[in-house]
């Protein structure tokens, strides 16, 4: 199976979840709204069904990229069958992602050098967890492909026990005490968010592993047989959404989010920091589902050309991660504080229109690099 079959299922899919990804950014940059469903708190109040489904739609962006991730690094490794030279790109590009990762808030110094009180010892957000997962799959990618779903499946269950049974009463990370302070560290880079004086983690690593070990595994199935796994793959996402659905019912499976199924806001909304089992299944439904529709959509000529800026967006996600961030950052700049919802989106469909253009231009700037080139880590 050549990568040219796998631009037209996963490069697309990853265009949708950067869009997704961008409309949640501008959400939080110009409607200056940002909620957090943490594991130790209660469901936030959205205010409106409007404003929660905008919120609960980019739930599929961690996990998207997560599972891409891997799935992509089972493209590589494919076409790249030296185990070593393999982990030596995957480690470099890893501590690439990591770094970047800590440059990410620095130009917000230029419009408020009180943004420098936010900006801790080191950031643990989406690019470190991506990063140092990118780097521990490499352990993982020879096993086979049964091994890495339950692998991974199994990392994310663990991390919900830990969680959930042992990390409910844990100290404070406000403590003074020196010990306490690495002992919080360590947990937050590791299992749960939060944050002390050195770190500020919103996406630790174990959780979101898991979720790329599990990608490493769908890759496998993807490159094994395509028309198979296309016709299997809808059936499955629709599965999971039935259990997601089971374990709402029965209060299980979301921290301590107690399921009010008289409300559909209350029943929908999962926890994502650190990422529930309910989370995982539901966001893994609907990625799945997502992945067999665009397959489809492949197959149309006429829609296939309609998704040539997904395409384009997909390509370059590292370069569209960073571009689009600051765009929405600059135009929340020209904005009023009270901006209407539908006005966010015009914005948000303005910011797009003008990061197509830039995205095609890099993607051609990077395609004339050599194999070798440090832009092809971007």
């Amino acid at each position: 199976m050549g990568t040219q079959e796998r631009d037209k299922t996963i490069d697309i899919l990853r265009g949708v979840i950067m869009v997704l990804m961008a409309r949640g950014h501008c959400f939080s940059a110009i409607y200056k709204i940002h909620f957090t469903e943490s594991w130790n708190q209660s469901i936030p109040n959205y205010g409106s069904n409007a404003i929660f489904l905008t919120r609960w739609l980019s739930n599929i962006c961690a996990p998207g990229f997560a599972m891409l991730m891997g799935i992509s690094l089972s493209f590589y490794f494919k076409y790249n069958n030296d185990n070593q030279s393999v982990k030596i790109y995957l480690f470099k590009r890893g501590l690439i992602l990591i770094f970047l990762q800590q440059l990410l808030n620095l130009p917000s110094l230029f419009f408020d050098l009180k943004n420098i009180e936010n900006i801790h010892l080191f950031t643990g957000s989406v690019l470190y967890s991506l990063g140092l997962s990118m780097i521990l799959c490499s352990f993982f990618i020879k096993w086979n492909k049964s091994s890495q779903l339950l692998v991974g499946a199994a990392i994310i269950f663990i991390n919900y026990v830990i969680a959930t049974f042992i990390l409910q009463s844990s100290l404070s990370a406000t403590t003074q005490n020196t010990a306490h302070f690495f002992e919080n560290t360590i947990v937050h880079l590791l299992f749960t968010p939060g944050e002390n004086k050195w770190v500020s983690v919103n996406y630790p690593v174990v959780p979101w592993l898991g979720v790329a070990i599990i990608g490493l595994g769908v890759g496998r199935y993807l490159m094994e047989n395509k028309n198979k796994f296309f016709d299997k793959i809808w059936k499955i996402g629709l599965v999971l959404l039935v259990l997601f659905i089971v374990l709402r019912i029965m209060n299980w499976g979301d921290f301590n989010h107690i399921a009010n199924t008289n409300g559909l806001i209350n029943f929908l909304a999962i926890i994502k920091y650190p990422p529930s089992i309910a989370f995982i299944l539901v966001t893994f439904a609907i990625l799945f589902l997502l992945m067999a529709l665009i397959n489809k959509i492949t197959s149309n000529r006429t829609l296939y050309k309609l998704m040539q800026p997904l395409l384009v967006f997909g390509k370059v996600p590292l370069f569209f991660y960073f571009a689009h961030y600051y765009l929405y950052i600059v135009i929340s700049k020209f904005t009023n504080h009270h901006i209407s919802l539908t006005n966010m989106y015009l914005l948000w469909l303005v910011g797009l229109i003008i990061l197509f253009p830039i995205c095609k231009s890099y993607d051609q700037f990077k395609k004339m690099k050599l194999p070798n080139s440090i832009w092809k880590f971007l």
